[in-house]
């Protein structure tokens, strides 16, 4: 028989060399499981016709094991080398675990639309189907997009540029999202070849609507009457679109820049419904799972995606995200979680702090509410915004915003602080005092500059110690130095609320303080003063009256502790009363402490102990 391996002269057999396979399957025999010679193009693509290419892709590990490895901190997850920074991880809330994954699976098992589109995609992932009803109903009504004003009509193409740059200067550095040069380029296409715009005006819309808040003062570049056309604009064009038909990124990014808008100028209810929506149009397209699906769902593999557009992906997944987190904390009210969550953190780069805002989220799940409220855990929390190396003043601002969080967690978990974590908390909420206030200065119109001031106030005075309620007149300045430089009916309806609380606790120490004081004035039923003071406790100060070394006036001898009773009560201030004869080596402390009498008045001249 002829052997099926090597044979003597270390030649292979014709069997065996049939077994040979290329390094590296070409992408669409890779994605349709089909064995690839290897070649450009292969003969597979060849004979069949497909686009025939090649990516690279990282050598896939065991789930079980990367889970480990990354807990363990033995695999380090994505970076950035030109940094030299550690590797991007995910924070351990939002890192897929096998249970995720099942979730995730029975959840499309559930679904028939889900089922036929992966089937679709198996069989040719090249032009499978794209669309999302596949028999969901009749389809009786055929929906017409709603007709929306272009912003062409009332706004100049050098008006767009202006608040563009705006946009660019103050947001851009905490909410990169967006790609600035992409976005510039088709800016240009919108009022000179709108055939080649692929920006929508709603996206335009928004990024004008947020460059018009940072306008200088006195800058009329545009009218209020123009920025209100601006926001009706996005809000009928995204409530009309996206939210009725399968969504894309742009409206994702978007939807984020209306949230950052309502955040600051809008009702708490209309900010964390744009924040929901905005999630429910991540987990729609699959950005969350950008890194282990490199394109979005309404793309084949012809439409390769480069890592910056990648990287702009993952920064609009985190951004989406980080603001549903925080929005939805401070309303009380529940987030949208997401399963399966792949997506990388964003690569920091130089003037950006998108990547430092992510990382500051990441240390904040602890306050997500299903998780237990325990006391132990808020102490390192606090710990590490304290330390948290804050590169921007609204960075700052959000560290003052969590360490307040922190504080009402505290409180509920107990009642009785430490004074170390009060003085923290202090701390963190002073350096949020002095962010609002230079970003007032410089008339930067983040709601935090408003919301830190006055929750500062809040919680200063619920803490109702020396230290707080000596430092609320710092806070207090602070948010009229805010109302100074934006004078509008909320601020001033925040300060005069700020007034009231000052005016409240005052008036119940006040209150107390004279509770105190009518004990002290109390009247007892033989007339006389309640104040406990028998005769023979009394000092005779007729007569009495101790030498400067010690002896009485009178000559008389006796013990130490016989003499301090006869010790006349001078009319001195409190520095003349000192703790010299305690310090006396004859004086008797068995009889200071056992006798029935105190050695001193119990208190000073002017009511002092």
């Amino acid at each position: 028989m002829e052997a099926a391996g090597p044979g003597a002269n270390g030649t292979n057999s014709p069997q065996s060399q049939k077994r040979q396979r290329a390094k590296q399957a070409c992408e669409p025999c890779r994605l349709r499981k089909r064995r690839c010679d290897g070649n450009s193009p292969c003969d597979m693509c060849t004979q069949f016709e497909y686009k025939c290419y090649f990516e690279k892709h990282p050598r896939k590990r065991s789930k079980l094991v990367e889970q480990g490895a990354l807990q363990d901190g033995i695999l380090e997850p994505h970076g950035s080398p030109e940094y030299n920074l550690k590797p991007r991880e995910l924070p351990r809330e939002d890192q897929p675990s096998l249970e995720d994954y099942s979730k995730l699976k029975s959840m499309e098992a559930n679904s028939g639309i889900a089922f036929t589109r992966l089937l679709g995609l198996r069989l040719d992932p090249s032009s499978g189907p794209k669309l999302f009803n596949f028999g969901w109903n009749l389809g009786s009504r055929t929906y017409a997009v709603p007709a929306v004003p272009s912003i062409t009509d009332f706004l100049a193409q050098d008006q767009m540029y202006a608040l563009a740059n705006l946009y660019f200067a103050h947001s851009q550095p905490l909410y990169g999202f967006l790609d600035q040069a992409w976005l510039l380029e088709h800016l240009g296409y919108r009022w000179g070849d709108p055939e080649s715009c692929r920006a929508p005006d709603h996206l335009l819309a928004g990024v004008a609507a947020m460059g018009a808040l940072f306008k200088p003062r006195g800058n009329s570049l545009i009218s209020p009457a123009v920025l209100a056309r601006l926001v009706e604009l996005v809000k009928h064009a995204l409530e009309g679109a996206s939210t009725m038909q399968p969504p894309g990124l742009l409206d994702i990014q978007s939807w984020i820049l209306r949230v950052i808008y309502l955040r600051a100028t809008d009702h708490p209810h209309a900010t964390w419904m744009a924040t929901c929506t905005t999630m429910h149009l991540v987990e729609s397209t699959g950005i969350h799972q950008v890194d282990s699906s490199p394109a979005l769902p309404s793309q084949g593999p012809e439409h390769a995606v480069s890592e910056a557009d990648l990287e702009v992906q993952r920064r609009t997944f985190w951004v989406a995200r980080m603001l549903n987190t925080w929005v939805s904390f401070e309303c009380g009210r529940t987030r949208v979680a997401l399963r399966g969550i792949t997506a990388q953190l964003p690569t920091p780069r130089e003037g950006d702090y998108t990547a430092d805002y992510v990382n500051l989220y990441s240390l904040s799940c602890c306050l997500d509410p299903e998780r237990p409220n325990q006391a132990d855990q808020w102490e390192d929390f606090l710990k590490q915004l304290e330390f948290f190396d804050a590169p921007h003043d609204g960075i700052e601002l959000s560290i003052a915003n969590l360490g307040l969080c922190a504080y009402r967690r505290l409180r509920l978990a107990s009642p009785n602080l430490a004074p170390e974590l009060l003085n923290r908390v202090i701390g963190i909420g002073l350096r949020g005092l002095r962010a609002a206030r230079r970003m007032a200065e410089r008339g930067m119109p983040w709601w935090h500059i408003a919301n830190v001031p006055f929750q500062v106030i809040c919680v200063f005075l619920a803490m109702d110690i020396r230290e707080s309620l000596g430092r609320v007149s710092t806070a207090m300045r602070t948010l009229e130095d805010v109302v100074a430089r934006f004078d509008t009916v909320a601020m001033r309806e925040a300060l005069k609320t700020a007034r009231f609380l000052v005016r409240l606790s005052k008036k119940r120490k006040d209150e107390d303080s004279d509770i105190l004081g009518q004990t002290l004035k109390k009247v007892g039923s033989d007339g006389g003063e309640s104040d406990p003071q028998p005769e023979n406790l009394r000092l005779h100060r007729e007569g009495l009256a101790l030498t400067s070394d010690g002896s009485s006036a009178n000559g008389g001898g006796g013990s130490t502790a016989q003499r301090m009773t006869q010790t006349p009560m001078t009319a001195s201030s409190n520095e003349d009363w000192n703790m010299d004869m305690l310090n006396n080596a004859d004086f008797d402390w068995d009889y200071f402490l056992t006798a029935d009498m105190p050695a001193f008045n119990s208190f000073a001249p002017d009511g002092t102990m």
